[in-house]
């Protein structure tokens, strides 16, 4: 790689192991640090990653000279106060979903990202990946859209731990984590990408007994067209995703790594409109590395993430999750 983008990345979960391997696949990216509080797991996921430089100190990490950007992906109530550390300190940041905890902090994050000429964009796979664009452009297929739902329901493999009286993260309220900020925020980005904000937002779900949101459901009402999310951290889809018009019906699958397009006509035809990659994280990393290495405006993707993050806000209104005071600035 000549001049590669170089990453310092925050965490040491599997999601940081997924950012490894699709920065191997990058021709753009390579990851040259890491920071963990604990710094024996640090120092033994440096050596697992073959990562040069390993952190214990926040301070220290930001100011290392041995990256140029940051990969934010620690628990979601960390998002906002570490991405303003790394622009504060002249890096640029690539943020795991959701961008932060509310739609004010969103904001002000991105406000500082302009004001420093800084690339921040949020780590949304499906965004990214080349399967939004033919979905968009095969959308006009089925004609008259008249139905859409978007399921995400994924037996999270850390729930087994939490019903044995573990409490791991993911399952912990108090880190900002809620089945809607962590699986719906998907089925959002694309709704709001191919059909833009909704007249109305209607949400329900059920809880975890600590208080956890486990699952839920959303109504977005589009006039003539309506569309529901349902997702869940606690029980897995067995239906595709649809987008549902007057001629045929767009089918597809996982929204965090699609591995299918299918236009399903009326009348019987089929077509195969999309080929996945491995990891499509990758598009992503090299996303981010173009808008870093060109300096192009982040407008589109700033805008989108902010009705995103209205439209949870408004969600977490109804269905009653506060996350206290990591909603402050």
């Amino acid at each position: 790689m000549a001049n590669p983008l170089r990453i310092g990345i925050i965490g040491t979960s599997f999601v940081s192991d997924w950012i490894c391997e699709a920065a191997q696949m990058s021709e753009n990216c390579e990851i040259t640090a890491v920071y963990s509080r604990d710094l024996t797991r640090g120092s033994a996921y440096a050596e697992k990653q073959c990562i040069g430089g390993c952190f214990d100190d926040k301070e220290s990490f930001f100011s290392s000279d041995r990256f140029d950007a940051v990969y934010v992906a620690s628990p979601n109530i960390l998002h906002y106060r570490q991405t303003l550390d790394a622009l504060n300190h002249g890096k640029h940041v690539l943020c795991e979903k959701p961008l932060a905890i509310n739609a004010a902090q969103a904001e002000r994050m991105i406000q500082i990202a302009h004001a420093k000429g800084l690339i921040l964009l949020e780590a949304i796979r499906p965004v990214h990946d080349p399967f939004l664009s033919a979905l968009q452009e095969n959308l006009h297929k089925v004609g008259r859209i008249r139905r859409a739902t978007f399921e995400f329901c994924q037996y999270s493999s850390r729930y087994d731990r939490f019903l044995a009286g573990e409490r791991p993260n993911v399952f912990d309220a108090s880190l900002g984590n809620a089945a809607l900020m962590d699986l719906a925020v998907y089925c959002l980005h694309v709704c709001v990408a191919l059909f833009g904000e909704p007249r109305k937002l209607s949400a329900g779900a059920s809880f975890l007994p600590n208080g956890t949101e486990a699952a839920g459901t959303m109504l977005l009402d589009y006039g003539e067209q309506q569309t529901t999310i349902s997702y869940s951290k606690v029980t897995s889809s067995v239906h595709p995703s649809i987008v549902q018009g007057e001629l045929g019906t767009l089918v597809f699958d996982t929204l965090n790594q699609p591995s299918y397009l299918k236009m399903l006509y009326r009348d019987g035809r089929n077509e195969e409109l999309f080929t996945p990659v491995k990891n499509n994280m990758v598009h992503e990393l090299n996303v981010f590395s173009r808008m870093v290495a060109s300096g192009e405006s982040t407008a589109v993707f700033d805008e989108l993430s902010l009705r995103v993050m209205r439209l949870l806000d408004e969600a977490r209104r109804q269905i009653g999750i506060d996350f206290g005071a990591g909603e402050t600035l």
